[in-house]
């Protein structure tokens, strides 16, 4: 490794300013932590701007005994979060129903308790008309109606988390691509492809897809593409959704998607997946046919082998850790991981993060990875 110009040294360094980046940059520098965090884009974040931006812990995991709980109270600390920021900087959250189109045999297999109630109650022809005017649904879907569903806008949220990190003290530098990790006897150097570095006592690694480059571990960047509209003429006063979303943005327009899709760090938007997204969106509210075309997006989500977040120190490693593997629900579990993570990161409590979450529990890095700088 060549010299590099090194900065004052700091308590920890966070590589990767996205949402979770942000937000536990902030609770680090409230419990007193010396924080920089550095971020690889010319502005924070990449999978928080791409997002669909449907906040309601995903169905998929109903049964999980332990995740879809954490989930719920994380959504808690969300609307905390929501109530605590818009008021400083502007509205960024939409509250509004969600109505789920799921076929019998999702229904039944989902055990009684909270796992059906997570699937919310049977919906009224009367509901549907009011709440999703013109909407289709097929003859073999069941609509199921959720109350408290919630939309935000991932931009301005990140925007808003970062603005109360930089009060809390966090340096932020954008612009900042880590290369490699170097532990030393007591401590780690941060190398950055401009020939700086920054020396800490810790560093956390919350860079999102790219986490698994640099910690070894298994999370890897799954694709998701939508499709922004403008539809005045289509009035929906609620989130649908089926194999997609189509919801209703906090600042006006209608977002539908988003795809899943293995396709490495490749983040263009494609022709047939734009495609699919569109023809979805008519099939459902075939009045979206005079509707405008704002936006094609894709982003690259940060996927772990366990659908899960992997939070903790790595394998292998004396000072490194990651908080990352958030897949599509980074926006509804970053302040919960955040604060779950400085409990252990300052006090040594790693209590208020799940078993499942244990770099251990997701996969060992090879013996090579843990023993690398990067």
């Amino acid at each position: 490794m060549p010299s590099s110009r090194h900065s004052d040294r700091v308590d920890l360094v966070l590589v990767g300013g996205g949402l979770v980046g942000a937000c536990l940059a902030e609770e680090l520098a409230h419990g007193g932590a010396r924080v920089v965090v550095l971020d690889a884009g010319d502005r924070p974040g990449h999978a928080t701007g791409r997002a669909a931006g449907v906040a309601v812990p995903s169905l998929r995991y109903a049964t999980d005994e332990t995740f879809h709980p954490w989930l719920t109270l994380a959504r808690s600390a969300l609307v905390d979060d929501i109530a605590r920021l818009e008021p400083i900087h502007g509205r960024f959250s939409l509250a509004q129903p969600v109505l789920r189109l799921l076929l019998p045999q999702d229904v039944e297999a989902l055990p009684e308790g909270p796992a059906r109630q997570a699937a919310g109650v049977p919906a009224s022809d009367a509901e549907l008309a009011q709440l999703a005017p013109g909407l289709q649904v097929r003859g073999d879907e069941q609509p199921y109606l959720l109350p408290d569903g919630l939309s935000v806008n991932g931009p301005a949220y990140l925007q808003a988390a970062q603005a109360a990190a930089l009060r809390a003290g966090v340096t932020w530098s954008q612009g900042r691509q880590v290369v490699s990790l170097d532990e030393t006897a007591d401590g780690v150097v941060v190398h950055c492809a401009d020939g700086t570095a920054v020396s800490a006592d810790r560093v956390v690694v919350t860079a999102g897809a790219w986490t698994g480059t640099l910690t070894g571990l298994p999370i890897r960047p799954q694709r998701g593409q939508l499709v922004l509209l403008e539809a005045p003429e289509v009035t929906l006063g609620c989130i649908v959704s089926g194999r997609l979303y189509v919801a209703p943005l906090p600042n006006g327009g209608l977002l539908v998607g988003a795809t899943e899709e293995e396709a490495g760090f490749d983040e263009r938007c494609t022709a047939g997946s734009v495609a699919g997204v569109l023809a979805y969106a008519l099939r459902r509210f075939p009045g979206l046919a005079s509707a405008t075309v704002v936006e094609p997006r894709a982003g690259l989500r940060p996927v772990s082998d366990t659908g899960r977040p992997i939070v903790g120190r790595v394998p292998g490693r004396q000072r490194v850790y990651l908080a990352a593997g958030h897949a599509g629900h980074g926006l509804i579990s970053a302040r919960a991981t955040a604060r779950g993570a400085v409990a252990g990161l300052l006090h040594g409590d790693w209590d208020q993060v799940p078993d499942d979450f244990c770099p251990r529990a997701a996969a060992p890095v090879t013996a090579a990875a843990a023993g690398r700088a990067s």
